[in-house]
């Protein structure tokens, strides 16, 4: 019961900094693919930066196993982060949606589209129950390597983590405040001025502020013996639902204290998003012209099958954007390099292409339609 109810909580707590940052938001997640709107950018590299920090100092002070903060290093996986990033990248650059912005976006009822997110979670978990079946086929083939090994950056430099990782922290938050005064950031003007404390809190936060409450997280999670990724998160939670009707994964045989807590996780992403958006103060569009939720069945479609192929390229490749990047890129692994890499490559090549091949993306009408609903 325990791990359940600690990884619940990490999740909400996660659920609500995704959505009071916009990282559920269509708009902002194509404004930082497109380099138009940086903020949810920002938002990761401060997130990377503090855990980095934590993560580094406690290293650095020899403190890290004592305090159970010696992070999970993701695998290299070789071909697979190509393969994987690709599939997740061409996903995220049509869509704008990683697993846990999904949840987060469902609980947080955004989206202009009825249904389109509830069919997105259920292709979630269909891209969970295809790689079930394709993992062997592909490991036998060599795209998933067999034998995969914790490939680091201090490892390859023959340099102790701790100094590598402060380091580390220190260029992404420069990187992050680089990107803050190079490139501009789309405003919501809110309903009501933030005049206190309690409207700074219940307004979209700042880019630092969440993405500080992010990388603690991300730290508490270790601390709790956990990793902080949706993907995996959602393999665990498939696997334990799987197990419950008495037909278990073959990627998850069995449940354990771990795969409870990672299930928890993302189950607990789906109310931190309802509180996030229970207490927000709604923009000023939204309040004064609201924009009516109308159904759609191709954006129903492309939500399921972007989020089947999206977690598909998730689990070949190894993680989302949080278990790939925001929680793995802290542990420099070699292996989270490769995959973030890819599909962030991937996704703002499509994304752009959306733009100007294709014209299917507007980026300044969905900011528009964004500022009145939450997207």
């Amino acid at each position: 019961m325990v791990p359940f109810i600690t990884g619940a909580l990490t999740g909400a707590g996660f659920g609500v900094v995704l959505y009071k940052v916009g990282a559920t938001r269509y708009s902002r997640v194509m404004g930082m693919l497109t380099l138009r709107d940086t903020k949810v950018m920002k938002f990761a590299f401060t997130a990377i930066a503090v855990a980095s920090l934590l993560y580094g100092l406690a290293a650095a002070t020899g403190l890290a196993a004592g305090l159970h903060l010696v992070p999970r290093t993701m695998p290299f996986l070789g071909w697979a982060h190509v393969l994987g990033g690709v599939l997740f990248g061409a996903a995220m650059g049509v869509s704008g949606l990683c697993p846990g912005t999904c949840v987060a976006k469902f609980g947080g009822r955004g989206g202009a589209t009825k249904g389109q997110t509830p069919a997105a979670i259920a292709g979630l978990f269909v891209g969970v129950l295809v790689y079930n079946v394709l993992k062997a086929p592909l490991t036998d083939v060599g795209i998933i390597a067999a034998n995969q090994k914790p490939l680091t950056l201090p490892g390859l430099l023959g340099l102790p983590y701790g100094a590598v990782a402060l380091l580390f922290g220190a260029v992404m938050l420069a990187v992050a405040f680089a990107v803050d005064r190079l490139t501009p950031e789309h405003e919501f003007a809110p309903a009501r001025a933030k005049t206190s404390v309690v409207d700074w809190l219940r307004g979209e936060w700042s880019w630092a502020a969440a993405g500080t409450v992010g990388g603690v997280l991300v730290v508490l999670a270790t601390a709790q013996g956990g990793y902080l990724g949706f993907s995996g998160a959602l393999l665990a939670l498939t696997g334990f639902i799987a197990s419950a009707i008495g037909l278990p994964l073959e990627v998850v045989p069995t449940i354990t204290d771990d795969i409870v807590w990672r299930a928890a996780l993302i189950v607990g992403v789906l109310p931190g998003g309802l509180l996030a958006s229970a207490l927000s103060n709604p923009s000023k569009a939204a309040a004064e012209s609201p924009l009516p939720k109308t159904f759609h069945a191709p954006v129903v479609a492309k939500g399921f099958f972007s989020a089947a192929g999206m977690t598909l390229g998730a689990m070949i490749g190894g993680g989302c954007t949080t278990g790939a990047f925001i929680s793995a890129w802290p542990t420099l692994s070699l292996g989270s390099f490769a995959m973030a890499g890819t599909f962030f490559a991937v996704s703002m090549g499509v994304s752009t292409g959306r733009i100007y091949v294709s014209k299917t993306l507007d980026l300044a009408q969905a900011q528009a339609e964004g500022d009145r609903v939450y997207d």
